[in-house]
């Protein structure tokens, strides 16, 4: 007589729950592609991450050590981010590796960076500088960089907490630059045109600095 295997003792596994899959983020807003140098990575990318998930879309950071203007605007890389995401908008953090060239020097490759991003909005985030250094470089790309937008971090350089190299923010340094600029960010979208459509910039943003 033939047993069953249940007679026998001998049972079949139950099978298991398979566990509840993650929902897929929602990118309904599309990417945004941050890319530059180290000060990238300084607090920058982490504060940014959560917040440009909570607007429904995908960010992206490219931060590079040691790397400068001419790297990123006749390098392949730019191009690269371009046609591998066509983001709704690039953030620009370069400059702080070459805070004390001569800032002529730098105009054609700030101009072909933004040549490159093919009129994709964009925000160019000027390096909030350390004591002692000089901002004609910031000054130069702040003429330079439309029809990108400008942030020009120096109102809140000095309150930044800074690593022990004194030159990038710590992880709370950060997050305050951060806040910044996305108050600011906030402020310039027109929503009504697009998820990541900036305002136009106003004359002063680009053009000669007045007194007073």
């Amino acid at each position: 007589m033939a047993l069953s295997l249940a007679a026998l003792g001998i049972g079949f596994p139950r099978a298991q729950a398979e566990p509840p899959t993650a929902p897929k983020p929602d990118y309904s807003n599309g990417t945004v592609v941050h890319f530059g140098d180290s000060m990238v990575d300084a607090g920058l990318q982490q504060a940014f991450r959560p917040k440009f998930a909570a607007e429904k879309t995908r960010y992206l950071n490219f931060g590079k050590s040691s790397t400068y203007l001419a790297n990123w605007a006749f390098g392949p890389d730019l191009s690269t981010l371009y046609f591998s995401h066509r983001p709704a908008l690039f953030l620009v953090t370069l400059g702080a590796n070459e805070t004390r060239a001569k800032p002529e020097s730098r105009v054609s490759s700030v101009k072909q960076i933004v040549k490159t991003l093919k009129g994709t909005p964009c925000v160019w985030i000027s390096i909030p500088m350390w004591k002692n250094e000089p901002t004609t470089l910031n000054e130069m790309i702040r003429r330079e960089s439309a029809p990108c937008r400008f942030y020009d971090s120096a109102a809140i350089a000095d309150q930044l907490p800074r690593n022990r190299d004194g030159i990038h923010p710590t992880k709370k340094g950060g997050a305050i630059w951060a806040d910044a600029i996305w108050k600011w960010l906030s402020s310039q979208r027109d929503t009504t045109k697009g998820p990541w459509i900036l305002k136009e910039a106003p004359a002063e943003e680009h053009g000669p600095r007045t007194s007073g």
